[in-house]
């Protein structure tokens, strides 16, 4: 089951779709999402997979899946989900891609795409009935079934730490009181990597706010005007192509660079984040080219090229 990602939502409307998959635990089903942006496609349960040493326990093995050597993962193993039924021969996996590397998540059953808003995802701590809090996004209900969004680059991050945003030493510092008073809004759902970026951009000099979601920035941008804004762009409460648009309708902010920093890295999503008003797309972990970046348009006054659709 390949996913036609040609048929593209309208960016910037806080739009996106979810492929919808169980996890069984027993006679009881766990139901979760994906971004379907995240997904290349679905497969069943590759015939040949090769063990891998000193994998993570989660790691059933790797397969090669249209010549690459995909990572199987059994995702109801790490959630903590016992499987019911040994026999992966009737399993899905799901072939997925971020952060520039390709991960295939084993699960029992894959239900159907539904398209949604980031307004509908809501708070999940409360809700979530397994210990997997700090790894789901939020929750939606359709139909009466809640639905759990995991948050796939922290499973993907400490099944495989390499792929972690990481704290870098790449910082000009010879440049640290040009930086000075220089203000950058940045919006990051992760708090860790949320985290890290403000204490990067603080030792750099920079003066940093950071939020959570985009609607808590843009709802700030009405009181100050920064520097550049950074946003990541998968975000439960106003992601960052809203972010994008929302800035751009208003003239004022049109010469504010806009930094999308996001695991969801491809040439169409690059392509369509420019033609609403980035500045530039830059892909999950490269924290060092994220600040050299930020150094270009503040300090360097590179110049900002506003797509003409945008600029009334």
């Amino acid at each position: 089951m390949a996913l036609n990602h040609g048929i593209l939502l309208e960016t910037g409307t806080n739009e996106f779709e979810i492929v919808e998959f169980i996890i069984n635990n027993g006679n009881m089903p766990y139901h979760f999402c994906i971004n379907v942006a995240k997904v290349r496609e679905v497969i069943i349960f590759p015939e040949t997979t090769v063990q891998v040493p000193d994998a993570h326990p989660s790691i059933i093995g790797t397969a090669n899946i249209r010549q690459n050597l995909v990572p199987i993962i059994n995702l109801g193993q790490w959630i903590g989900v016992r499987q019911q039924d040994p026999d992966f021969s009737k399993s899905k996996v799901i072939v997925t891609y971020f952060n520039g590397a390709y991960n295939g998540f084993l699960v029992d059953e894959v239900i159907r795409i539904h398209r949604i808003t980031w307004s509908d995802i809501k708070d999940y701590s409360a809700i979530s009935d397994l210990n997997i809090v700090d790894s789901v996004l939020g929750v939606v209900t359709i139909d009466g079934r809640l639905i759990q969004m995991l948050d796939f680059e922290k499973i993907v991050a400490e099944i495989n730490p390499i792929t972690m945003v990481r704290e870098t030493t790449e910082i000009d510092m010879s440049r640290y009181y040009d930086r000075n008073g220089k203000t950058i809004f940045l919006a990051e759902d992760s708090p860790t990597i949320r985290k890290l970026l403000q204490s990067s951009f603080t030792r750099a000099g920079y003066n940093t706010m950071s939020f959570e979601n985009g609607i808590d920035l843009l709802t700030r941008l009405r009181r100050e005007k920064p520097a550049l804004i950074i946003t990541d762009l998968e975000m439960p409460g106003g992601s960052g192509d809203y972010v994008v648009r929302k800035t751009r309708e208003k003239e004022i902010f049109n010469d504010v660079p806009i930094l999308v920093f996001s695991s969801m890295v491809s040439v169409e999503n690059e392509r369509k984040l420019l033609n609403i008003g980035a500045s530039r797309f830059i892909g999950k972990p490269d924290l060092s080219d994220l600040i050299k970046a930020v150094d270009e348009f503040v300090l360097d006054k590179k110049g900002i090229i506003i797509h003409k659709e945008i600029v009334q």
